[in-house]
């Protein structure tokens, strides 16, 4: 298919595989010098859906019919046809299982965009079955990965298997009564053991299983056993099945209806089983009362911003900034500081609507928190420095302020409209609707109450106060004691007993003594409350009416509309912290080299030159030669044998499978440091064995060059940095280090007005295929840079390419590519670093989060320099256990095509601002998709050169950088201080509960863990001190094989380490009787296995 971009766009991306251009033919001359498994790069490029899907699943061929037909058809339909068209072709020429199994794990790519491991991962196999009638029906066996597909997809891997059943001429499967008996346990406890997004009952897994007609199982995901139905004979395992509990629960049960639409779309029969249960499921939950998921799971040290619907929580604006979108929302950075900076840009926030989480982004054209200080003044804070200027003397936060959300997230997420809050956006779109000329007065109350009422509009949001938090009551009687008091009050001296009305409403005051003084004096209230001033007294101007409304009664004796300004209150709580780190193994290895039990506890290559093989019953008695499992290769020059991959400067053969054998490391390493001119040998860590299939060792000189510069690889070979991922589609050249004549040289040339770039203060729009990294990762893309030098100049006999000093500047690396990948896929997609963030995240264009099918509500990706993955990434590195084709990068797109990334981009919205239709329509809780009429979404511009550029947005951001960068969940070091920290917030939020999150925390945390803990001590095992071995039983000497001493995997400590603290929260905020006595009955288990006197914990050794 061909893209359709503008020439300046054409010319950027072409300019982006020139540069890919470059760095392959580098690699192709490099790899000739055979240091690596393959003479060639092993990352190959696809520029499109149908060459990711060939090149991860095959057949060969197939990427022409996957383009033809994607030309009208969509991805779902597509899949379909596809697997219809495969499953015909290839049963004549290579049979029917072998047809079955193809046709789906291509539809499943295509699904999956071919980035997902899903295909490959997820699905181990698709194979016949016998049923008991003795026909023959088809079954999928399914694996933990096929998580990573969606439930959506993964429901739709089964409607794939049926229409290649159908065509294959099979029949359908048919379940024993046992085999259903045995999901119906199954699934329940796959939740309790791992977890599930939905649990459906006995008779839904019942109603499901019977009526499939394939047959949904898997292979073994978790120890843990099913009681009852065990054996079954066409069940392989008594363990939990985790892939197929994910696909009937999380696909076929929780996205029965998306299946439905292409059931009927493409005229499939036998799935109206579907349509009974989701019609069944609609009516049963009709009446159900929405759970707060946010508020389901709390964790020690992660606050509850606010409570759902709660005065004070997040105040509903609709607008996107330009770091907003695809599931990442905007708070103010304000906030972010005023509840002590346990959200900072990147910490995920899990929300009570619309969807489950976001990622924070700072926008500071939004309203910031309202505080009461120490000193009694009531504010709002909308500048930052003055947030954290006063951060210290916040008494009580009384309004968390607004959180910015794109409407495309309701869209995407298909929730309803919520009301939107009162805001300038609003008031500016009447003004326009109604043909008003605009305003350009004084923004003081006199002129816009005369401004709103000579044009018969609402009031300005500047003076709109929170009449809604109140009701007609209060409002009668504010409006009596104001009356009363107007000797003071005209003098703006309120009485301190105004003070908790006056917050509510949101009416900011400072103090004299026990004075309030409101800071805009008291003629708006007046007004609104239908007041008027009169001979030294305050007299009503209008008489109030009987209604339960008060935003009716405040516009009543105002005269003029009064509108809602929060009648929407979104609660939030903080989720996973902001993250950027490197990437390292558990232990970080130097080098994919074996070293077995030779190189000691810290696999270190230097203790393997010390071990003599004596000490393993061989002769020799030559320090450095150690016993290791790997492929035996030999060397076409000299005919040496070897496990090497280089030997006489150039690649040796394979000769053996892998196996254990005896290695001289001390030969190995001599030439390593001979290859790369090193003295003294630093320490250099390898790895116990290999996971992969002919278990090739990596070279020892790529190991000392690491190591040099304290790098730890990856297990495909390459250096990783992890981030946060965050979205952006414009930024400041001066906010990402970028200097004006980079930014020229990188394409940057004109502003978004088109004005002639001469600033680095203009704001440029991002290119899609573009990256700004933190600052964090700086330092260590320098020293990755430093180390392919060393690579190319002194083992492949290169010039350098990066030509970087170890004390460069991380902006000389400006312009150069890298591979940017997701944890759940094994495609990279290229990118260009164009600049540094002081965050911890990384930012990119919508477009380029979702090729690597990411959103941003707190995902976290990884980069790698492309001459990284080029250079040093082998498929014979890969592990061959399940899951060990996860997160590498088995194929590279170059070019993103926006209708071939995930949908959930092309419900970014790109308006500059709302009509009045759309603010109408929230305030009916319009079904979201219904206002897709009113915004200019991507999903418009798909297929034109519109499609890539001239994006807008509806708030402006001073810097993306304005805010915290690092969580005070982060800072803190033990779980004490974290759990005190968050409940010291909770119990200064108006919007949380202390006492609450005090007894969730306890409940859902502490007891949690102290029990686990508990039982995790009494059923422990051993682990050898030395060399790391452990044991599920204590061996019958108190030492090792090694001669390690031994000792318990956990210690007493661990069991109890929640005890003092969990007493102290119990009594401090107050907790139920029943929580302190589920503590109280914890504690006494730990006594009881602890610290009873007739049961003391001996040394190992004394036991023994």
């Amino acid at each position: 298919m061909v893209l359709v971009a503008s020439d300046k766009m054409e010319s950027y991306f072409r300019d982006l595989e020139k540069k890919a251009d470059e760095c392959y033919n580098l690699v192709s001359k490099a790899r000739k010098a055979g240091f690596d498994p393959s003479l060639e790069a092993e990352i190959p490029r696809a520029k499109d859906l149908a060459e990711r899907v060939e090149a991860q699943v095959g057949p060969k061929g197939v990427a022409p019919r996957i383009r033809k037909v994607a030309e009208t058809n969509d991805r779902e339909s597509t899949a379909l046809i596809i697997a219809k068209e495969l499953a015909a072709d290839l049963k004549e020429k290579e049979g029917v299982a072998f047809a079955l199994e193809q046709a789906v794990r291509t539809s499943l790519s295509i699904l999956t965009e071919g980035v997902l491991v899903a295909p490959t991962e997820g699905v181990v196999k698709i194979s016949t079955l016998e049923n008991n009638n003795n026909t023959t029906c088809a079954s999928i066996y399914y694996a933990g990965p096929i998580r990573a597909a969606g439930g959506t997809a993964q429901a739709l891997s089964v409607l794939i298997a049926d229409v290649v059943r159908r065509e294959l001429g099979l029949d359908s499967y048919i379940p024993t009564p046992a085999e259903i008996e045995r999901y119906k346990e199954e699934i329940p406890l796959y939740k309790r053991a791992v977890n599930l997004q939905y649990v459906p009952s006995s008779d839904e897994i019942e109603s499901i299983v019977t009526s499939c007609p394939i047959c949904i199982t898997g292979e073994r995901t978790d120890k843990l056993e099913v009681a009852g139905n065990r054996d079954l004979p066409r069940v392989e395992t008594n363990s939990l099945r985790g892939g197929a509990c994910l696909v009937i629960a999380e696909g076929l049960c929780l996205k029965a209806a998306k299946i439905l639409k292409h059931v009927d779309k493409q005229s499939i029969s036998g799935w109206d089983f579907l349509r009974t249960y989701a019609e069944k499921k609609k009516s049963s939950a009709s009446g159900d009362v929405k759970e707060h998921k946010y508020l389901k799971d709390v964790i020690a040290g992660r606050p509850i911003f606010a409570f759902p619907d709660e005065p004070g929580a997040f105040r509903l604006r609709y607008g996107r900034s330009r770091s907003s979108g695809l599931a990442s929302m905007a708070i103010h950075p304000s906030t972010m500081v005023i509840v002590d900076s346990f959200a900072a840009i990147g910490t995920q926030i899990k929300l009570q609507l619309p969807g489950k989480a976001t990622a924070a982004n700072p926008c500071d054209s939004i309203e910031g928190p309202s505080v009461l200080l120490k000193n009694g003044t009531f504010t709002r804070l909308d500048d930052y420095e003055e947030a954290k200027k006063v951060v210290n003397q916040v008494e009580q936060i009384v309004d968390l302020g607004e959180i910015l959300i794109p409407v495309g997230e309701f869209i995407e997420n298909n929730h309803r409209l919520e009301p939107s809050g009162w805001c300038t956006e609003w008031w500016q779109a009447i003004i326009e609707s109604h043909n008003i000329e605009n305003y350009d007065g004084n923004y003081d109350f006199e002129s816009l109450s005369k401004y709103s009422k000579e044009n018969n509009i609402p009031l300005h949001p500047k003076f709109t106060y929170f009449w809604s938090d109140l009701d007609c009551r209060e409002i009668i009687d504010l409006r009596n004691q104001l009356i009363k008091d107007a000797t003071n009050v005209l003098e703006n001296k309120f009485k301190p007993l105004y003070r908790e009305i006056l917050m509510r409403l949101g009416i900011f005051y400072e103090t004299d003594g026990q004075i309030l003084i409101l800071k805009e004096g008291i003629t708006p209230l007046l007004t609104q409350l239908g007041l008027m001033v009169k001979n030294s007294s305050i007299v009503s101007v209008l008489d109030s009416i009987e209604t339960e409304n008060s935003l009716a009664l405040v516009s009543h004796l105002s005269g003029f509309e009064i509108k809602d300004r929060a009648p929407t209150r979104v609660g939030a709580s903080m989720g996973r912290p902001e993250k950027a780190n490197e990437r390292r193994m558990k232990p970080p290895p130097n080098v994919l080299f074996p070293l077995g039990e030779a190189g000691g506890s810290q696999r270190l290559v230097n203790t393997a030159l010390k071990v003599s093989s004596t000490n393993r019953g061989f002769s020799q008695g030559r320090a450095g030669r150690i016993e290791m499992e790997a492929q035996l290769r030999y060397c076409k020059e000299c005919k040496k044998e070897t496990v090497s991959i280089r030997c006489c400067k150039s690649q040796t053969m394979p000769k053996e499978d892998p196996k254990r054998r005896l290695v001289d490391v001390s030969e190995l390493i001599t030439k390593a440091m001979n290859n790369t001119k090193t003295g003294v040998l630093p320490k250099i860590k390898g790895v116990k064995g290999l996971m992969s299939k002919y278990k090739i060792p990596e070279c020892l000189e790529k190991g000392i060059l690491r190591a040099k510069r304290d790098l730890r690889v990856y297990k495909d070979g390459t250096l990783r940095y992890d981030m946060i991922d965050l979205p952006l589609t414009h930024f400041y050249p001066r906010e990402i280090g970028l200097e004006l004549e980079k930014a020229k040289e990188l394409g940057y040339t004109q502003d978004i007005d088109g004005n002639e770039l001469t600033s680095i203060d203009q704001l440029l729009e991002l290119k899609v295929q573009d990256l700004i990294v933190s600052e964090r990762a700086g330092n260590w893309l320098i020293k990755v840079s430093n180390f392919i030098d060393d690579e190319l100049s002194k083992l492949y006999g290169m010039e350098k390419f990066y030509n970087l000093s170890p004390n460069s500047r991380p902006e000389e690396l400006i312009g150069n590519l890298l591979i940017c990948l997701s944890p759940h896929t094994s495609a990279g997609v290229l990118t260009r670093l164009i600049g540094f963030t002081s965050a911890k995240a990384q930012y990119g264009h919508p477009f380029l989060h979702a090729a690597k099918r990411r959103n941003c509500d707190g995902d976290e990706d990884s980069i790698m320099l492309l001459l990284d993955g080029l250079l040093n990434y082998s498929d014979s590195f890969v592990p061959t256990t399940r899951g060990g084709t996860m997160d590498i990068p088995r194929v590279l797109s170059t070019r993103i095509d926006p209708t071939e990334i995930d949908s959930e981009a092309h419900n970014v919205e790109l308006n500059s601002n709302y009509p009045l239709e759309f603010y109408e329509e929230s305030e009916n809780k319009a079904v979201s998709g219904s206002v897709s009429k009113f915004l200019d979404m991507v999903s418009n511009r798909l297929e034109s050169p519109k499609q890539y550029e001239d994006y807008n947005f509806t708030h402006s951001s001073s810097s993306i950088n304005m805010g915290p960068v690092e969580s005070k969940y982060v800072t803190l070091d033990s779980m004490a201080d974290k759990a005190l920290a968050s409940l010291e917030l909770a119990s200064r939020t108006r919007a949380s509960n202390a006492t609450y999150v005090a007894e969730q925390t306890i409940e859902k945390h502490f007891i949690r863990d102290i029990i686990g803990n508990l039982r995790s001590f009494s059923t422990q095992g051993v682990r050898c001190k030395k060399c790391n071995t452990k044991f599920r039983r204590p061996p019958l000497r108190d030492t090792c094989s090694c001669g390690g001493k031994l000792q318990l995997n956990i210690s007493p400590a661990s069991v109890a380490k929640y005890r003092k603290i969990a007493t102290e929260i119990s009594e401090r905020y107050g907790s139920r009787s029943f929580i302190k006595q589920r503590l109280e009955l914890a504690f006494n288990a730990i006594e009881d296995t602890l610290e009873n006197e007739q049961i003391k914990q001996m040394d190992l050794g004394a036991f023994l």
